[in-house]
């Protein structure tokens, strides 16, 4: 008898353990916009972006991730007096940054590095495709 109950036990183990994994799974993040930027959400954007950027000064327009959920930022090129690029087109490299939203949660997300941080008091839509 102890036997076939340790059995039994045995073989429902795998069984209990993959429904409790199904059961847990968690959404897959999906490309989202703002519902609205204010001044708050704003400086928490530029905030994070700079902190990527190793601690640089971003300035965002007031519409960042109103109409689109990506953001890209080019360092700008290096100018002569009158304001012309120097040795004519530079080769700064683009940085990307994509908005998401799994489950509640607004993600931004770093394209570049792959880091992702969650953002506070802001309301992401998904993007319709």
């Amino acid at each position: 008898m102890r036997v076939r109950n340790w059995l039994i036990s045995l073989f429902a183990m795998p069984f209990a353990l993959a429904s409790g994994c199904a059961a847990t799974s968690v959404e897959s993040p999906q490309e989202a916009r703002l519902a609205s930027l204010t001044a708050a959400q704003k400086a928490q954007l530029e905030a994070h972006i700079s902190q990527w950027f190793g601690g640089i000064a971003i300035k965002l327009a007031d519409n960042a991730f109103t109409q689109s959920s990506t953001l890209t930022i080019e360092r700008r090129a290096h100018t002569d007096s009158r304001g012309l690029p120097i040795e004519g087109r530079h080769d700064n490299p683009a940085f990307a940054f994509t908005l998401l939203k799994q489950g509640e949660a607004c993600l931004l997300n770093n394209d570049n590095s792959g880091e992702q941080v969650e953002l506070t008091d802001v309301e992401c839509i998904v993007v319709d495709k």
